[in-house]
């Protein structure tokens, strides 16, 4: 029971593993997007899945106003609707070089690329101006920085401020949350059962 939510939190584990790895700004951003969504999955898919279990639906309503009254919570959904929908991000990006050299950045990827420098990275822009257009991020001639923030950032969650709203920890205390909620369900309606060995 409630497998397909254990699995949607499965991939937020792994979402957020790559995107605590990531060293640009693109590849920090998508991955911070994927983790908003697949975090929407679990409670679509939770939903779904308790749906006709008897008590199911009255104690998903008490835990759907809970998420409506949290601040970090309600960020969450309206980040993942801002991206799915709109096309728009709340993160923030700012570049600290301290020195870089195009000389010991390699050679560019394609003769007509171009360096280009801003708030997210340095990048080369190959085919400018035609539809295979893209930025490929430069991660190596030089000392420098990319951080990355939420834009009004929440500040508290389940009543107490946050010690800290960047977007890294920001997506670690969602998925606590979830796991919780996905575990309650669990414990109150049925046990999961057990993977299926391969023999």
């Amino acid at each position: 029971m409630f497998q397909r939510a254990l699995s949607k939190i499965e991939d937020c584990h792994i979402i957020l593993d790559k995107l605590i790895q990531a060293d640009d700004a693109l590849s920090f951003r998508a991955l911070f997007n994927s983790f908003l969504t697949s975090a929407r999955a679990v409670t679509f898919a939770l939903q779904k899945e308790g749906k006709h279990i008897s008590g199911f639906n009255d104690w998903y309503a008490l835990k759907q106003q809970e998420m409506r009254d949290d601040e970090l919570l309600r960020f969450v959904h309206e980040a993942r609707n801002e991206d799915f929908h709109e096309g728009k991000h709340r993160l923030t990006f700012s570049t600290y070089i301290d020195h870089f050299s195009v000389k010991q950045a390699g050679s560019p990827p394609s003769p007509n690329a171009k360096l280009v420098a801003g708030a997210e990275g340095l990048f080369w822009i190959v085919d400018e101006g035609t539809p295979r257009e893209r930025r490929i991020p430069i991660k190596r001639g030089g000392r420098f920085v990319i951080m990355a923030s939420i834009a009004k950032a929440p500040t508290m969650h389940r009543g107490k401020p946050l010690q800290a709203n960047d977007p890294v920890t920001i997506c670690k205390i969602t998925l606590d949350y979830l796991s919780e909620l996905v575990h309650e369900a669990i414990s109150r309606f049925g046990t999961s059962s057990p993977p299926v060995s391969a023999t």
